[in-house]
């Protein structure tokens, strides 16, 4: 039973407090997970823990045994032990993760300490699984720092000379291949920098000489209307910035931003078709363009939540319009909603828009 709603908890973050299924006041629990405690709100992307990843689960109750462990305000502790953390050299465990440190200003300490923190540190996802690793110098990234993905495929390296980004670094998409690259000189952009689809088609390429990007008059036209269409859609001129980068497109049609963007203004001027086709375009030019992905599927949802709807107010900019609160999708459509949603979902959007959707419509 604890393990159940272990993990449930876990995967909703809620991980602070809960309700207790026999009592009637509000219950607070400390969650320790490889021995480290989780006492802040988790930062978004420490991806989920599933039965599967336990080693071991202890949950400590009695009074005196919690004050012991050093938390007194707390009425419950569970302990997990994952079994990624079992397999660690106990060499690598005694390398400390910055969930233990804290950082005032630039500067990292390890919590309790008043010298800045020097030395190796490695960062873990809630399964057990290396999230990122790199090293510190008076309290300041030096050296190569890596970060990966959930499913273990490196997704960025980067060096740094005193916590400033230096020297060569790449990105990469979550199916390993390369998504950018370039070199940094004191963190700014310098030299070739080069983006890439997860197809490994060019995206673009842009060379900096003394920080300065430089582009032809015809890229310099594109990014100020992309720019300028991305202002408007900020001041909800959906229109106008359709018409922008309607221009955009014929100064590059192989842009996926372009089909993304206006697909979302097409979207919220309720111009569903249109905005699914451009929406397709994105993602035949990127296979993995998560929003492209979740909006593409809210598109789908909101044609039919507004199928044959009552124009309740309307003006020359703005149109309300009613919306179904019962609407039934066919299976096609349904079919398409939900690999959407859940490549998505895959991808690392975990927003609560998306498993409220995921949940809605495709899981009956």
């Amino acid at each position: 039973m604890y393990m159940k709603l272990l993990l449930t908890l876990l995967l909703s973050f809620s991980l602070l407090t809960s309700f207790a299924q026999d009592v009637k006041k509000e219950e607070s629990i400390l969650y320790v997970v490889d021995s480290i405690p989780v006492i802040d709100e988790p930062e978004e992307g420490l991806g989920t823990m599933r039965n599967g990843d336990v080693e071991s689960l202890v949950v400590v109750t009695n009074p005196e045994k919690v004050k012991q462990h050093g938390y007194p305000s707390v009425d419950k502790i569970i302990f997990i032990t994952t079994k990624e953390y079992v397999k660690r050299p106990d060499d690598v465990k005694k390398i400390p993760t910055t969930k233990i440190m804290e950082r005032k200003g630039n500067v990292w300490y390890l919590k309790g300490s008043t010298t800045p923190y020097t030395g190796k540190f490695i960062d873990y996802f809630f399964n057990g699984k290396i999230q990122g690793e790199g090293s510190m110098k008076n309290g300041k990234v030096d050296g190569l720092r890596t970060i990966y993905y959930a499913n273990g495929n490196k997704s960025l390296f980067r060096n740094y000379v005193d916590g400033i980004a230096n020297g060569y670094s790449e990105e990469y998409f979550i199916n390993g291949n390369i998504k950018q690259k370039g070199t940094f000189k004191d963190g700014k952009d310098e030299g070739v920098w080069q983006d890439f689809y997860s197809t490994g088609a060019i995206k673009r390429q842009m060379n900096f000489v003394n920080l300065k990007p430089q582009v032809t008059k015809e890229e310099e036209k594109f990014y100020s209307l992309y720019d300028q269409a991305r202002k408007l859609m900020s001041e909800y001129d959906y229109t106008t910035a359709i018409k922008k980068l309607d221009q955009a497109e014929k100064l590059n049609s192989n842009y996926a931003d372009i089909y993304f963007y206006r697909g979302t203004a097409k979207l919220n001027n309720f111009d569903f078709d249109n905005a699914i086709l451009d929406f397709d375009k994105a993602i035949v030019l990127e296979p993995l363009y998560m929003e492209a992905l979740a909006n593409r599927a809210f598109t789908r949802i909101r044609k039919h939540q507004f199928k044959n709807s009552r124009t309740l107010n309307k003006t020359s900019e703005v149109s309300v319009l009613a919306v179904k609160d019962d609407i039934v999708i066919p299976a096609d459509d349904k079919e398409k909603i939900c690999f959407d949603l859940n490549k998505s979902y895959d991808l690392g959007d975990k927003k609560a828009m998306i498993v409220d959707a995921i949940e809605q419509y495709c899981t009956k």
